[in-house]
């Protein structure tokens, strides 16, 4: 009886465990599904890409590797197992015999190869050098990325941006049809008016067709750098007219561009290339002992033998590698001034792309567009009073049309400029 109502316990354990996973997992879908939902801020797809990108996690396990080689490198080689036969015969009575000449040893030994101390920390500190370039080739490629996405991001918006400012106009478009059929049914229009209206709506509406499609080309870039949140509706721009700090700050300091976060790391591990170079001049050497069983009439024999080199032809051998070391260096040198050159000079024409796209949409925005809103309103009121015809009320509102897709347009140029900027440095060289 006892036993019985421990089963029933029991059973009734499991299912409430049961039950409680599977309310879980009900309730874990339900808000990822809440999520997927949710708009997506910038800086939040920004996160998720640091998380997702593939090429971010292939540069962090470049680093790990370069870190994990550190320690090994300043370390002394294995030692060598040694083991062997010595002056074996191959002729006479004794031919191939391991006993019967006393000449014939059997030989185990061990060496051991020591590397100067000087070349083993120059070795550790070209290692650690090539762990802080991987480091800082990690960090750039994760602004890399963030512009990346930021970029599509941003194009995605000003695609889907320019198809709602297109499908704006569609009542607009209705009521210029409207109003040369009013107008032609008054006796004052023409049936040419009512087909250059109907001709306008349609190209509006091949205009929205060919928007649309863009819209769906920049989704479908966004979607590469973000598979699973991609689809997500978009969540509000940031103020893409604030870079956060002085804009001409960005230019004077190029030489910290994420595209030359590496040049330091890796001038340290030419220089040391150069330094490892010139201690070859100084040899190594190696140690080594035996232990030798001959015959049972003879006696075992133990041997201990050191080894130096000895760097000779240092005009021929070591000379010349140093040289090419330092060659190295100024090649480094030389491209790092190019790089900053370069950058300095993109960092100038963005900078001048961003002020430019910032004064112009604070225009379009404040006089360009309202102006073309109110002169088409003012043209259509004109044609319907019989003060104007329906060709000034059309170029009007293909002026609006134009005006709008052009607003569009240098607010994506606005925001790829000030991604660009906001994220060629380093966030810790931000404000």
């Amino acid at each position: 009886m006892q036993s019985t109502h421990l089963d029933c316990y029991t059973n009734g354990a499991r299912r409430f465990n049961v039950a409680f996973i599977v309310a879980a997992l009900i309730l874990a879908r339900l808000a990822s599904a809440a999520d997927s939902g949710a708009p997506l801020a910038l800086f939040e797809a920004v996160r998720l890409a640091d998380a997702q990108s593939p090429a971010i996690a292939a540069r962090r396990a470049a680093m790990e590797s370069a870190t994990d080689a550190i320690t090994p490198a300043g370390a002394l080689p294995d030692p060598q197992l040694i083991a062997g036969v010595d002056n074996l015969p191959v002729s006479g009575d004794d031919a191939f015999s391991l006993t019967r000449d006393f000449m014939t040893m059997r030989k185990i030994g061990v060496m051991q190869e020591v590397t100067g101390g000087e070349k083993r920390r120059l070795r550790a500190a070209r290692a650690q050098a090539a762990a802080a370039r991987e480091a800082a080739l990690l960090t750039s490629e994760e602004l890399s990325v963030r512009e990346s996405v930021a970029r599509a991001w941003i194009a995605c918006a000003t695609a889907e941006q320019k198809v709602r400012l297109l499908h704006e106009l569609e009542p607009r478009a209705q009521t210029e049809v409207a109003a040369a059929a009013a107008a032609l049914s008054s006796g004052r229009g023409s049936a040419a008016d009512g087909i250059a209206a109907k001709t306008a709506q349609a190209m509006l509406a091949d205009r929205i067709s060919q928007a649309e499609r863009e819209a769906e080309d920049a989704r479908s870039e966004f979607v590469r750098w973000l598979p699973e949140a991609g689809e997500r509706p978009l969540g509000d721009a940031p103020d893409w007219g604030v870079l956060g700090r002085d804009p001409d700050s960005l230019v004077a300091d190029a030489a910290h561009h994420r595209q030359l976060l590496a040049y330091d790391a890796a001038e340290q591990m030419a220089n040391s290339e150069v330094a490892l170079a010139r201690a070859e001049k100084h040899p190594d050497w190696s140690v080594e002992f035996d232990y030798a069983q001959r015959g049972p009439h003879y006696s075992n024999m133990i041997s201990l033998e050191f080894r130096v080199g000895l760097p000779l032809f240092a005009g021929s051998r070591q000379d010349p590698a140093i040289a090419s070391k330092q060659a190295a260096v100024a090649q480094l040198a030389a491209e790092r001034e190019d790089a900053r050159r370069m950058h300095t000079a993109e960092l100038r024409k963005t900078v001048a792309a961003w002020r430019s796209a910032r004064e112009r949409v604070a225009r379009y925005e404040s006089e360009l567009v309202p102006l073309a809103d109110a002169r088409a309103e003012a043209t259509l009121a004109a044609f319907r009073g019989g003060r104007s015809d329906l060709q000034a009320s059309l170029a009007a509102f293909d002026q609006v049309v134009e005006t709008r897709i052009a607003m569009a347009e240098l607010r994506g140029s606005l925001g790829q400029a000030w991604a660009a900027l906001h994220f060629a440095f380093p966030q810790e060289r931000q404000p």
